[in-house]
């Protein structure tokens, strides 16, 4: 892989990050308000099992792009989806699950173009 594309992808993921506190500032989303509920716990597991996930796959797919995404939004979709079925769940009252929606709509669409750019470098 090119070591610009690399650094992209980097810079595309620190924005994600920012896009996700962005939101939870824009829906007003108290953390400490909802201390205890298996949510909290269920998104911190999340996000390690999904960037663990994502080293073993860049390991696994080196010469593939396109699996090497595809994998990623699967794994992404199924976390994510998971996570917002809980909180839509679980935090009756709350806009966190719309605030992870539109989230993952956003990383979704992304993950896209990432996904068809990259078949387009490579054929």
């Amino acid at each position: 892989m090119d070591t610009s594309f690399l650094f992209v992808w980097l810079v595309v993921i620190f924005g994600f990050h920012f896009l996700r506190i962005f939101l939870k500032k824009r829906f007003g989303i108290d953390k400490e308000l909802h201390a205890g509920v298996p949510v909290n716990k269920f998104e911190r597991w999340n996000g390690l099992l999904t960037v663990a996930a994502i080293i073993v796959i860049a390991l696994m797919f080196q010469g593939s792009l396109e699996r090497f995404f595809f994998w990623v939004f699967c794994i992404f979709f199924v976390g994510s989806a998971m996570q917002i079925i809980l909180e839509w769940k679980y935090l009756k009252g709350s806009r966190k699950y719309q605030a992870s929606l539109l989230y993952f709509s956003i990383v979704a669409v992304t993950l896209v173009v990432f996904m068809t750019l990259a078949s387009l470098q490579v054929s």
